[in-house]
């Protein structure tokens, strides 16, 4: 038998068909609602734990997690100068549950290298900076050196020049030799180590003759009246070592500074990058941010979404000069 519809059932159906309609659109609408963050986090690390970069992101993701009620995990992705953990940030969805934890390597990094997977200016969206602290220049406290007027003198007048440590080729004290290099005109040459532990001990002993390095790495040795201090790389004088002058009082418009920065994938949404850095703002206003910081001789790097992505891009174009006029390759 066949069914003829009636106007009821007709009126029936419809009225169904709105219903689900209606029912699918809220649970549309109740699932574009949910607010950020609804899921774990997770900061990606380009280096192994225990470093600098890898403290300032567990210091971080614990500020976070409490902010945003949410986990925040920290994914450690070593090698090949950062790129590898940079890639893998860089290919991430734009959804703000993979973020960055980057310092001057991913800027530098692209100058450093041939070829490397990710362009930091189209592939990020910088969320804000997280610290910042100068290097700090020393001599052995066996050393007739003084004074950065007197180093500066003798690498233009000694013959065969001075030699500086770095805990290897393209990292920040390596840069920040050969920028006082070009700006003094002094004939200093690099001796790369493999790690910075190797290095402190051979500038120690007086078999090399200065070396820029993190005030984590310098200070014990300072304390312990094994190195002598001529100057720190920032703009203003060091917390740490206030005492001591900026190399910029010696050297005009000399500025080093190493930091660590939060980015996220581009193409992510400005309302997460805003709610992002506004995280990072409060997270970095905690006290136990800054003492955990004020330890290894930084300070708090806050920026602005806007002035962060022109801290980077000075960044960038600083340091791809040096490298260029230097001529530093690692491949």
């Amino acid at each position: 038998m066949n069914f003829i519809p009636t106007p009821f059932s007709r009126l029936a159906h419809h009225l169904c068909s709105l219903a689900c309609g209606l029912a699918l659109i809220g649970c549309q609408t109740v699932w574009a609602a949910t607010p950020y963050p609804d899921r774990p986090i997770t900061l990606v690390v380009a280096y192994a734990p225990g470093g600098g970069v890898d403290t300032m992101g567990r210091v971080l993701a614990r500020e976070l997690g409490n902010i945003l009620k949410q986990s925040v995990i920290i994914d450690n992705r070593p090698g090949a100068g950062g790129s590898i953990g940079a890639s893998y940030v860089a290919q991430a969805a734009p959804d703000g549950y993979t973020l960055f934890v980057g310092d001057v390597a991913l800027i530098t990094t692209p100058y450093l290298m041939k070829k490397v997977p990710y362009n930091w200016a189209e592939d990020f969206e910088p969320i804000s900076g997280l610290s910042a602290a100068p290097l700090v220049l020393t001599v052995p406290v066996s050393s007739p050196i003084k004074s950065l007027s007197q180093l500066i003198d003798l690498g233009k007048k000694t013959s065969g020049g001075l030699t500086f440590s770095s805990a290897g080729i393209g990292s920040t004290p390596h840069l920040a030799g050969e920028l006082l290099k070009i700006r003094s005109k002094g004939l200093l040459t690099h001796v790369p180590y493999k790690g910075s532990g190797p290095a402190m001990l051979d500038l120690i002993a007086g078999r090399l003759d200065f070396a820029f390095s993190s005030i984590a790495a310098a200070r014990p040795f300072i304390a312990q009246d094994k190195l002598r201090v001529l100057g720190t790389t920032g703009t203003e004088r060091s917390l740490a070592f206030q005492e001591f002058q900026t190399v910029a009082e010696t050297v005009p418009d000399f500025k080093v500074i190493f930091w660590t920065g939060l980015l996220a994938p581009s193409k992510t949404s400005s309302e997460i990058i805003k709610k992002l850095n506004d995280s990072v703002r409060l997270a970095l206003a905690s006290e136990l941010v800054q003492e955990e910081l004020k330890k290894t001789g930084e300070s708090t790097n806050y920026l602005t979404t806007k002035q962060s992505k022109e801290f980077f891009a000075d960044e960038s174009k600083r340091w791809g000069n040096v490298i260029s006029e230097a001529k530093i390759q690692l491949d």
